[in-house]
């Protein structure tokens, strides 16, 4: 079945925008169904994407686009040996490297839907680093895509406060500090501050 879904989406034949995203979406169901951790953490990283970006003053089309990255950030995972993505304890260099790959995996998969280019750019960096020292590029400062930063800092947050198999989940106070931490050598500093500018908004108070 995903053979034939990727097939249909690197074909030629013209495809009108609804047919694009069913046909991505269903791919990034199909990962979802194959590793339950994943199950709800693409959609809350696609609605934080699309929280931040409103808090930045963005556009609302450039917040669908987010949330769109979001569904489909780790669409390449389809790709990743699933023991891997479940492996409760330490991942060897040689497990980590293949989970490395699925940025380049989902680009892959989302550049061949027509129209979809920017999306397909904007996860292909999620887990590039301000200092440069992420991957898969080791992009920089403001080599990365905004959409990008913004992804990388809804994508930790959400990976912080839910339940992993190898961790439990942090408090959200524990969460917000280990963000400010890391501001400006892992993530964008006014990316993190306007999503804690949310969270402050939203939450009576941290735990």
């Amino acid at each position: 079945m995903v053979d034939r879904l990727i097939a249909e989406l690197s074909s030629h034949k013209p495809l009108d925008a609804s047919r694009q995203r069913a046909l991505v979406l269903a791919v990034a169901a199909l990962v979802e169904m194959r590793d339950p951790v994943t199950a709800e953490h693409s959609a809350r990283v696609g609605n934080l994407s699309a929280i931040i970006a409103r808090e930045l003053g963005l556009i609302p089309d450039i917040q669908s686009a987010l949330r769109l990255a979001g569904l489909v950030h780790d669409i390449g995972k389809i790709g990743v040996p699933k023991a891997y993505l479940q492996k409760a304890g330490k991942l060897t260099d040689a497990e980590m490297a293949e989970i490395r790959r699925h940025p380049g995996l989902s680009y892959e998969i989302v550049s061949e839907v027509p129209g979809l280019i920017h999306i397909a750019q904007i996860v292909l960096h999620h887990h590039e680093r301000l200092d440069g020292h992420g991957y898969p590029a080791g992009l920089a400062g403001d080599e990365i895509p905004l959409g990008s930063r913004i992804l990388c800092v809804a994508d930790s947050f959400d990976a912080m406060v839910t339940d992993r198999a190898y961790r439990s989940p942090l408090p959200l106070r524990a969460a917000i500090a280990e963000l400010e931490r890391c501001a400006g050598t892992q993530f964008d500093p006014a990316v993190v501050e306007a999503l804690k500018a949310h969270l402050l908004r939203t939450s009576l108070q941290f735990p």
